[in-house]
């Protein structure tokens, strides 16, 4: 049983929205590379995501506060890639200089992440919402 304190959901929907941004970046990529010879579009590799969800409570994976070397500066954690690795997934069809995009096939992943885009950002307002109704003080 989770303690009431628990916050693990956000970081879940944070890695989650992580992963959802590199995602749409790669199938950015794909469609720009529509005409390109050669090019074999490119998606998330979901066990590289599964092994982040993995460790998103570990402490080792939390990150290292940025040194402070005067009192006046502003402690923060750096600004990092998601780390998730791309894959190569060629789509159903290749045309005959060899690319592999599909942009329909693009244009379905791209609404499904607005879609998955829409749910987590969605659960996340929920969240906040819990939080700040529990927060209140009592009528």
């Amino acid at each position: 049983m989770k303690l009431p304190g628990d916050l693990s959901v956000f970081k879940l929907l944070d890695a989650r929205l992580d992963m959802l941004g590199t995602r749409q970046k790669s199938v950015a990529q794909n469609v720009a590379n529509a005409n390109t010879p050669g090019y074999v579009p490119s998606d998330v590799d979901m066990t590289d995501f599964q092994r982040k969800l993995k460790h998103v409570n570990d402490s080792a994976v939390r990150g290292v506060g940025l040194a402070t070397t005067d009192d006046q500066h502003i402690q923060g954690k750096p600004v990092s890639d998601s780390g998730l690795r791309t894959m190569k997934m060629p789509d159903s069809e290749v045309t005959m200089d060899g690319n592999a995009v599909v942009v329909e096939e693009q244009m379905l992943r791209i609404n499904q992440i607005r879609t998955d885009f829409d749910t987590a950002i969605s659960l996340y307002q929920k969240g906040l919402s819990l939080i700040r109704m529990a927060s209140r003080a009592p009528n």
